[in-house]
């Protein structure tokens, strides 16, 4: 079982490249043509949604993956949000995504510049995490819109064994917009597709993956009016603690 996961992996992110390959050079051009940019920008982001809710099906039906969400509907009826959640293996944004037809999210400068999938969350309308003020404005003022932002605190993968750090730009963004966080804490078991994981070390038995979406954070919980510094450093500290299961929101 353990050389069928590993080359069933192997194949699943191989189709996942071509996948981004078609909707970088094929699908997104045409939705682009198509409509307006704000409209092409919707477009491309459900086209973007379905296209990581097929990936999930797939990989539950070769036997990689079974998902289970508690509180998706939290996820699906959100509005004017920041989803901020944290970051332990390589297909994260991949699945929340995958429950999120219209959301936004915060992506790597690397994957910005990238000549491939820099097309697809560029023509999506994706928020780069090249300057720190410019991701607090841009979200807040997409959470005004009411728009659904995904933020990944850390901006990177944790590292196994470690717990997630979250730093103030996500309650800055929060205390600007005045709308509210919805923390969401994922979970792999046993540990696989995270820093540092290499396919070959693939587990012989399907993973777990577990989304536990909390109650929505309200600004109004930190924000007491002495600074916004102190206000984003506590905020900072609530959503940490949600994010490491120490505390309910």
């Amino acid at each position: 079982m353990r050389v069928w996961r590993v080359t069933m992996a192997a194949v699943s992110f191989a189709l996942f490249g071509v996948g981004g390959l078609v909707l970088g050079f094929v699908v997104i051009p045409l939705l682009s043509v198509s409509a307006g940019e704000g409209r092409g920008e919707r477009r491309c982001r459900h086209a973007i949604h379905l296209g990581f809710r097929a990936f999930m099906a797939w990989i539950a039906f070769v036997g990689l993956l079974r998902c289970e969400v508690e509180g998706a509907s939290r996820l699906r009826t959100a509005k004017g949000t920041l989803v901020v959640a944290n970051h332990p293996s390589l297909i994260d944004v991949i699945v929340l995504v995958s429950q999120l037809p219209n959301a936004y999210c915060v992506v790597k400068e690397g994957v910005w510049r990238n000549p491939f999938y820099g097309r697809v969350v560029r023509a999506a309308g994706y928020i780069p995490s090249i300057h720190a003020d410019h991701v607090v404005e841009r979200a807040a003022a997409l959470m005004r819109e009411g728009d659904v932002v995904v933020l990944f605190p850390e901006g990177t993968r944790t590292p196994p064994g470690k717990q997630p750090v979250v730093r103030r730009g996500a309650a800055l963004a929060l205390l600007r917009a005045d709308r509210p966080a919805l923390p969401v804490r994922l979970d792999v078991r046993p540990g696989a597709l995270n820093k540092g994981h290499n396919l070959l070390r693939f587990p012989g038995e399907r993973l777990l993956f577990t989304v536990t979406v909390g109650e929505a954070l309200d600004p109004a919980s930190f924000a007491t009016g002495k600074s916004e510094r102190a206000d984003a450093q506590v905020g900072a500290h609530l959503l940490e603690g949600i994010l490491r299961g120490e505390r309910r929101a």
